[in-house]
């Protein structure tokens, strides 16, 4: 009896080392591989950036984004921008910008409910400064400005970019990089043919069930209702006046330079 309970004592008490060995080995390759997953995070978003510049596929990500991409923070409230080169502390606000989580820090963000400001993306929380991208052409003009935006579909948060021409109104393109809607029904919000009825319409836009008519309607998804009216809402948010919407105005303007 003794025997088989030191046996079974002893089993235990391997597979508890063995555990303990696994969970110390699993959380050393967390933490050594952390950085290479950040740095291939922020390399995917460069890209998305870039294909919404206009910007076809390139052999160096990062370096063709550092050198064609100029990034500033825009003021939520008020719609002024900083160069990313004015100082440090904005350059380091720029690096350190993480789309996904940001918003959640109370430091770095607001509620909407606190603002008294209705929240059609479905959002609760914007940061009160975001970066916006800007490509230049190669006289040094403005030629394609793109904005961040996010907001709810059927299943959750859709992430995704919109670019506009360098007038502040016209669409370029939209992207979604990130969502977790139905493949073949919402996800075709990453289908190309869907994305380029986007390009050459203007602001403001409308996803309409079908029969879009003229350069501010889209024709939503097919049998993807909700997803459409997220997308349509998002849009509206972030080029809104609760969004980049003051921004904008300002592009409107001339005051991009």
């Amino acid at each position: 009896m003794s025997s088989n309970n030191e046996s079974i004592g002893k089993t235990l008490a391997v597979v508890v080392a063995l555990c303990l060995v696994c969970a110390i080995i699993v959380s050393f390759a967390a933490v050594q591989l952390r950085p290479l997953q950040q740095a291939n995070k922020a390399k995917d978003i460069q890209s998305n950036i870039l294909v919404a510049a206009g910007i076809g596929k390139v052999e160096n990500v990062s370096e063709t984004f550092n050198n064609k991409i100029e990034v500033r923070l825009v003021n939520m409230k008020t719609g002024e921008s900083f160069a990313s080169d004015s100082s440090e502390e904005v350059q380091a606000k720029v690096n350190a910008f993480d789309f996904e989580k940001s918003k959640f820090d109370p430091k770095l963000s607001f509620a909407l409910a606190e603002k008294g400001i209705t929240d059609i993306a479905g959002i609760q929380r914007v940061t009160t400064e975001a970066p916006v991208y800007i490509s230049r052409a190669d006289n040094g003009s403005v030629d394609t400005i793109i904005v961040p935006i996010q907001g709810y579909g059927l299943w959750g948060l859709m992430y995704g970019f919109l670019s506009l021409e360098n007038d502040g109104e016209t669409i370029k393109n939209i992207i979604f990089y990130k969502h977790g809607e139905t493949p073949g029904l919402g996800g075709e919000i990453q289908n190309p043919q869907w994305t380029a009825k986007w390009e050459g319409k203007e602001l403001p836009i409308d996803v309409v069930k079908s029969g879009a008519s003229n350069e501010h309607q889209i024709d939503g998804l097919s049998g993807a209702t909700l997803t459409s009216n997220g997308v349509d809402n998002t849009v509206d948010f972030w080029t809104g006046d609760n969004g980049f919407g003051p921004f904008l105005a300002e592009v409107r303007k001339g005051a991009l330079k």
